[in-house]
């Protein structure tokens, strides 16, 4: 039966700020003191700003600024993400036949999808551009890319792309508004898939399965208002998740004839410190994969829809799943909704 590899995966960000440094912007606002706490207990450290708000403030932008300004930084961001995957796999652009973007932050038509010609992709490249869905949208966005590359025998590529610092929101804060503002960070990632047979190493995406809990929608909503895009983020959402990713994660490991001691890593979504924690706890996760998830939190903050990509690359860069090894992706978001990916060693 054919199969599709994934031979790169490139996780890129724009410069980093201090999140100590960031949540000086807010000192004087009504809610500032609920920022400098919120960072201060969050577990980052820094996290990619496209927009560096100390020299441009995006906080009273219309929307339409937002949106230009956010589309421009995406475009440049992920034209840095791809051009490193495809270099990386030792492919051109002009080889590509399909080119997938994911995103929930960056809205025009077109869009992301114009990276195709820009970057020197055939003019029959096949597009697919995907979102708003939020942090897992990555992970059936590479089940698209893998049924593309299945029925039609040639590379193609994910691109999945966020962007919140031109959506930074205006006083006054609370407590969820300034979990919102310290969470999320700027993130592009890009992944390369080949039909098997070429000769790459890499990893074949197995199995999916996903879950929706509708009963908890409202607790996790992106919406697009006068001032850019906002974001609900209710506090019960570690426990949400937590309820729901056990269900999803045995029946994919069941119908492929697996339990947790088959998987040599697990690839959790870094969505908070709340989230890795309670996943690692009900799913029991080991502590050295929880640890590559924590990293990219750390260093990134959560990208949304790259995020759990960052955590893939990180994991296959220090422990690359031999043949026939099975590593696991998880990833959650508006829905509330639950994605599980089975992969295995090529």
């Amino acid at each position: 039966m054919p199969s599709t590899r994934i031979v790169d995966i490139s996780f890129c960000a724009p410069p980093l700020m201090p999140t100590e440094e960031f949540a000086k912007l807010f000192a004087t606002d009504v809610g500032g003191d609920d920022v400098a706490r919120v960072v201060r207990n969050s577990a980052i450290d820094t996290k990619g700003m496209a927009v560096n708000p100390f020299a441009e403030d995006p906080r009273w932008w219309p929307t339409r600024e937002r949106m230009d300004r956010g589309l421009l930084e995406a475009r440049s961001l992920a034209t840095e993400a791809i051009a490193l995957a495809l270099g990386r796999a030792g492919l051109r652009p002009d080889e590509i036949g399909f080119l997938a973007t994911v995103t929930t932050t960056t809205h025009s038509a077109p869009g992301l999808d114009a990276l195709a010609p820009a970057m020197g992709m055939r003019d029959d490249t096949a597009t697919l551009s995907l979102g708003p869905m939020g942090c897992y949208a990555a992970l059936p966005a590479l089940s698209a890319c893998r049924d593309w590359v299945e029925t039609h025998r040639r590379p193609a590529v994910l691109l999945a792309v966020d962007l919140f610092s031109p959506h930074l929101q205006p006083p006054p804060y609370d407590k969820e508004k300034a979990v919102c503002l310290t969470l999320f960070g700027d993130g592009a990632a890009a992944v390369v898939l080949t039909p098997d047979g070429d000769g790459a190493d890499g990893m074949e995406i197995v199995d999916t399965q996903q879950l929706t809990v509708p009963a908890h929608a409202d607790d996790l909503q992106v919406h697009v208002g006068d001032l850019g895009m906002y974001i609900r983020l209710a506090p019960t959402m570690p426990e949400v998740v937590a309820a729901a990713v056990r269900g999803p994660v045995d029946a994919l490991l069941a119908r492929n004839r697996l339990d947790g001691a088959d998987v040599t890593w697990w690839a959790v979504h870094p969505g908070g410190r709340r989230i890795i924690d309670r996943v690692g706890e009900v799913c029991d996760v080991p502590e050295t994969s929880l640890a590559a998830s924590r990293a990219v939190m750390r260093d990134y903050g959560n990208t949304a829809a790259p995020a759990v990509l960052g955590v893939l690359e990180n994991l296959q860069k220090s422990r690359p799943l031999g043949r026939g090894e099975h590593g696991v992706a998880m990833a959650f978001g508006p829905g509330a909704t639950v994605c599980v990916m089975l992969l295995r060693g090529a």
